[in-house]
């Protein structure tokens, strides 16, 4: 199959959750088999993906955007295309234009796209509402990582629940993987005794970080030589480095900034319990599936979760990890002291997280959750 990728908005080299999706999303369809064009934000990607024939859109207009991938729909035979955008007019356009269906991946709310400071339209609502709507009811299919976030898609479009699918996201297994602990420490500089928290992630305002921050009155009490790694970098840095000053816990805490994507996994095997926090009211509605909660899992190292729609079914799903209620600052820090005080329980979920990981998680498992939707819209 013939697959016009359009993910118009993301620079493959930047390391966040956005680029690293889009390139295992890209590399994985590609290694089953499909010839797969991607079409990505300038400037042109550093970073070659095997087996990917990668295009640089143009840094100009919509028109231009449009007329650069059509022709590349028709030059290449592109069988079918799938945009990453919750607005997903090139892609619209590019179906009509070439008489190929097109099939949308819908991977969070507009909120979370203007937290992330990423274009959105400035077109009236009521006109930008019946444009999406209209573009929404002509795609093939529509991809949600999280079922009330496709629930969403579909109350807000009336699209039919046949033509919606969830696909969450995913780790390379084989990146990601168990680590000896001590070695990692010994690679990182890090201290080799002292308990080790892990956060990854864009440092934005719905991830909740604030409250792995305010636990730590209660998780310092019990690890008083503790520390904190939090990688990442974004829009909530300064108000997290100012929060850690007020909670007078700045000295356990370490913000790394962003490290290159293949230097998380020795992050995370230096660490002894990896936190997904996620903030309430920015999350309940429509849930999450982030990357680093399978990561973490993926390095089969034990994770405490924010219960939030999404996160919350891979952790009951897998047994490997520990659920604590949003903005529960003081549940999150007895979660946190409690698995130090019990290494046997901390190894036991982390051996459940990696066979979980493995079976159900990995890149090669969504590429093929992906495929299966490409080719129903194929044979429509």
């Amino acid at each position: 199959m013939k697959v016009l990728f359009l993910a118009l908005d993301i620079n493959l080299d930047r390391q966040r959750g956005d680029a690293i999706h889009t390139r295992e999303l890209a590399r994985f369809l590609a290694a089953r088999g499909h010839t797969v064009d991607l079409v990505t934000a300038p400037p042109k990607a550093a970073i070659g993906l095997d087996g990917v024939c990668s295009h640089t859109r143009p840094a100009a207009s919509d028109w231009k955007q449009l007329r650069f991938c059509a022709r590349l729909a028709l030059s290449s035979g592109s069988e079918v295309v799938y945009e990453r955008r919750s607005s997903p007019k090139i892609a619209f356009a590019v179906s009509r234009l070439a008489g190929i269906p097109f099939v949308v991946e819908i991977n969070g709310s507009d909120q979370e796209v203007k937290l992330q400071g990423r274009r959105v339209t400035t077109v009236s609502r009521p006109l930008r509402q019946w444009a999406r709507t209209r573009m929404m009811r002509r795609a093939a299919r529509v991809v949600a990582v999280t079922a009330p976030l496709a629930a969403e898609v579909q109350c807000s479009y009336g699209l039919q629940s046949a033509r919606l699918k969830v696909v969450q996201n995913g780790v390379d297994t084989k990146q990601f993987a168990p680590l000896d602990k001590r070695m990692a420490r010994l690679r990182l500089n890090l201290p080799p005794e002292s308990p080790l928290i892990l956060f990854v992630g864009n440092l934005a305002p719905w991830q909740g970080i604030e409250d792995l921050f305010r636990s730590l009155s209660v998780a310092l009490t019990d690890a008083p030589t503790l520390r904190v790694i939090v990688i990442g970098d974004g829009s909530a840095r300064s108000a997290l480095n100012r929060l850690a000053t007020e909670l007078g816990v700045q000295d356990s805490v370490q913000f790394t900034g962003l490290v290159p994507h293949e230097t998380v996994p020795l992050y995370i095997g230096a660490a002894d319990v990896c936190i997904v926090t996620s903030s309430r009211e920015m999350n309940e509605r429509v849930g999450r599936s982030p990357l680093k909660l399978y990561e973490y899992m993926a390095c089969g190292r034990p994770v405490i979760a924010t219960e939030v729609p999404g996160v919350r079914e891979v952790i009951l799903d897998s047994a490997a990890g520990i659920l604590v209620s949003p903005n529960d600052s003081m549940a999150l820090g007895k979660a946190i002291s409690g698995l130090l005080a019990n290494p046997d329980r901390a190894r036991a979920i982390g051996d459940r997280g990696r066979k979980y990981a493995v079976a159900e998680c990995s890149w090669a498992r969504t590429s093929e959750r992906v495929e299966a939707v490409l080719l129903e819209a194929v044979g429509d």
